[in-house]
């Protein structure tokens, strides 16, 4: 019995899978029914598949025409040795029609969770309350971690601008401390906050001292922290920027959101969590070189759906839980 061959033939002649499954009901014959019931699911496998695709193509429009491309290119040919994917997070699913709109309305965001270092670790850092080296770790966005841990963020955005960062502890029953201004301040690169494709700022900045965030909260329902990304394209001047983070009024950062919040997509890099950082990341986040296109991309890329030209806001929590 050479089903395959009849199911092709069935194929050929244009029939979709619930056509068939009708079809299936008025024949009699035993070897009819395995014929149709094996192309219904040649036909659902394919439409799956073109499904997957559609998804695949619409990512790739926004990491690669809208950010890979922005970056300079490498001085020399760089061939990469993993195939570059990401995958959507949460909902609205994403689709062409969105991301083709606003090209440059994302932002990249990679969060460095720090480990003790392992011989074939490229970077190392000396963390002076522990003994030893560590070394920045990739990790998810939604990746839980645990109170005491040390963390960095770097954050890149393909388009000009300015960078402002507020940061707010969060609470079990979902309330936040006070807003501070984290990033720009005076002791960062004098206060430059200037972001364009391939330039990359580190939170805390490599001559911070020390050189990353400790997770510690100052109430007993610590949950962690949230930071709040601001991109615009003209400074803010009611921040007065000064050597240490700037305590504001709780009402001028909901003023920000109220402003500028939108619809946020988030895309997460296959395969990228856990993955030290690179030399050419640590050169970048210190300010000697951008990131070209042969350089690794952001572990977690965010798509802020808001009209042409306004400036980008996000959320980036920080989750205190039950990591490994």
């Amino acid at each position: 019995m050479n089903i395959g061959n009849d199911t092709e033939a069935v194929a050929r002649k244009g029939m979709s899978a619930v056509a068939l499954r009708r079809l299936s009901l008025t024949f009699s014959s035993r070897r009819a029914r395995q014929i149709v019931a094996a192309l219904c699911s040649v036909l659902l496998c394919m439409a799956g598949a073109s499904s997957a695709t559609q998804d695949e193509d619409a990512t790739r429009g926004l990491w690669d025409t809208a950010f890979l491309q922005k970056r300079p290119a490498a001085k020399t040919a760089a061939n990469r040795t993993r195939q570059i994917r990401y995958r959507s997070v949460g909902a609205p699913k994403v689709t062409n029609a969105r991301y083709l709109a606003a090209r440059d309305s994302v932002v990249g965001v990679t969060v460095w969770r720090l480990r003790p270092s392992a011989p074939a670790d490229e970077v190392r850092q000396l963390v002076h309350d522990a003994e030893g080296e560590w070394t920045p770790e990739r990790i998810s966005a939604d990746a839980p971690l645990q109170e005491g841990q040390h963390v960095q963020i770097t954050i890149e955005a393909p388009r000009a601008g300015y960078l402002y960062v507020f940061d707010r502890e969060m609470y079990a029953d979902k309330t936040y401390g006070d807003p501070y201004l984290i990033f720009p301040t005076n002791a960062i690169r004098g206060g430059d906050n200037k972001v364009m494709a391939g330039r990359v700022v580190e939170i805390p900045a490599p001559e911070d001292e020390p050189p990353y965030y400790t997770l510690k909260g100052n109430r007993p329902d610590y949950a962690g922290e949230v930071l709040t990304v601001l991109i615009t394209d003209r400074p803010l001047a009611e921040l007065a920027i000064g050597r240490k983070p700037l305590k504001l009024p709780e009402a001028q950062v909901a003023a920000y959101e109220k402003r500028w919040g939108a619809v946020v997509d988030n895309l997460e890099l296959v395969g990228g969590a856990g993955s030290p950082m690179t030399l050419n990341e640590k050169a970048a986040a210190e300010g000697k070189r951008l990131l070209t296109r042969a350089d690794s991309l952001p572990q977690t890329l965010y798509r802020i759906r808001s009209k042409p030209g306004a400036p980008l806001l996000l959320s980036v929590p920080l989750r205190v839980g039950a990591g490994d």
